[in-house]
Parts: structure tokens; C-alpha cells; sequence
């Protein structure tokens, strides 16, 4: 028996409408539709002329919500839209990184990142963005062996920070809204644990180290 050849295929329902059609398209991908009552597309199983593949879900007013997909240049993702096809979350797995959980609020803007990834750059850290789209926290995991919490200011400017470096160096630190140092406590590579204040001029005023007395001077 020689095989059905046909270009596509539909299945319709007891009143003649398409509810599924398997078939080629215009452009020379192939692709299965499926299709609700009313006739709106809410899913589709298709494979790009160029190799991408990939599933689309749409809502019931056939607005793309969620796409699924192993794309040309090598990367796999999971991809979530609002009802206004805005971005608002995606699940990246990306071999030159970062590899991850994006979110974004309504006006397009980058809120939160979890990623991995690339090496060299980090190796794991969890990131936050203000509705303005400035970098405003951070904790992570570095190649260099480090981890760290950071906090910024509307502008950008370091404000905060808590870490611990390589070599087990560990430090909390505070700056001023023009980035300079006003206080910092920690552990030294020489086995002593100071605190240290600086006034508005940069000048330490106030120091306390292992044997020392605390001197106030800010």
C-alpha cells in the first residue's frame, strides 16, 4: 500500500470547522495547528525553515503566551508574554551563558535575574533592578572563590556591601552617597578584625583593632 503524499492535513468537527491541520507552510516549515471552538489557533507544534523548533500556547484572543523552543543558534528556552505580548519571564539555557531565570515588569524593564554563568564572569548570583531599570542589588558566588551581597542607591552608587573574598577575607562595608567610604568592619589578611569610620572628606577617624580602643573621630 503506498503512503498517503499529501501537503496537509485538517480534521475538522461535526460542524465542518478546522480544529487541527498538520501540514506545510508557505515559508517551508512544518507545523501543527490546534485550534479551539471558535476557530483561534492555541497551539502549535512547528519546525522553523532555518531548524528551530518549538510549542506555542495562545490565550483565547490568540495572543502568543508561552513558547517553548530549541533555537538556531544553539540555545533552549522557555518563554512567558502577558496579554499585551509584553516579555515577562524567560528560562534560558545558553552554552556561552548566562544560563537562567529572567523576569521583567510591564514596562519592559529587567527586575530580576537568577543566573549561572558565563565562566570567567560569575558563577552564580541572584540580581534585582529598580522600575527605572538601575542595578540596585546583587548576591553572588564568584569565579575568583569570593561571594558577596551588594546594595546600590537610585543612581548606581555602591552603598553597601557585605563579603567574602578568596582568601577568607571577610568584610561589611558602607559608602556614602558619593560613592567614598564612611565605615567598614572585617577580618585582615593579617589576622586582626577592625573597624574603621571615615568622615565626610575620606579621612578615617575612628579605628579599633585587635588590641586597640575604640577612637570616634567622625
Amino acid at each position: 500500500m503506498e503512503p498517503l503524499r499529501v501537503p496537509a492535513i485538517e480534521i475538522v468537527d461535526e460542524d465542518g470547522a478546522v480544529r487541527a491541520r498538520l501540514g506545510v507552510r508557505d515559508d517551508g516549515g512544518v507545523a501543527l495547528d490546534l485550534a479551539d471552538e471558535d476557530g483561534m489557533v492555541r497551539a502549535t507544534v512547528v519546525v522553523e525553515p532555518g531548524g528551530s523548533a518549538a510549542v506555542k500556547l495562545a490565550d483565547r484572543a490568540g495572543s502568543w503566551r508561552a513558547t517553548l523552543g530549541a533555537w538556531l543558534d544553539g540555545t533552549t528556552g522557555l518563554d512567558l508574554w502577558d496579554a499585551e505580548r509584553r516579555q515577562r519571564v524567560s528560562l534560558r539555557e545558553d552554552a556561552d551563558g548566562p544560563n537562567g531565570v529572567a523576569v521583567w515588569d510591564p514596562m519592559g524593564h529587567l527586575r530580576a535575574l537568577l543566573a549561572a554563568g558565563p565562566a570567567g564572569d560569575r558563577e552564580c548570583s541572584v540580581e534585582f533592578w529598580d522600575a527605572d531599570g538601575a542595578y540596585r542589588a546583587g548576591v553572588g558566588a564568584w569565579p575568583d572563590g569570593g561571594t558577596g551581597m551588594e546594595l546600590l542607591d537610585e543612581r548606581g552608587t555602591l552603598r553597601g556591601r557585605v563579603g567574602q573574598r578568596a582568601e577568607g577575607v571577610s568584610t561589611v562595608e558602607l559608602h556614602a552617597a558619593d560613592g567614598g567610604h564612611r565605615a567598614a568592619m572585617g577580618e585582615f589578611p593579617d589576622g586582626t578584625g577592625r573597624l574603621t569610620l571615615w568622615d565626610g572628606a575620606g579621612a578615617a577617624g575612628g579605628r579599633r583593632g585587635r588590641h586597640d580602643p575604640v577612637r570616634w573621630g567622625c
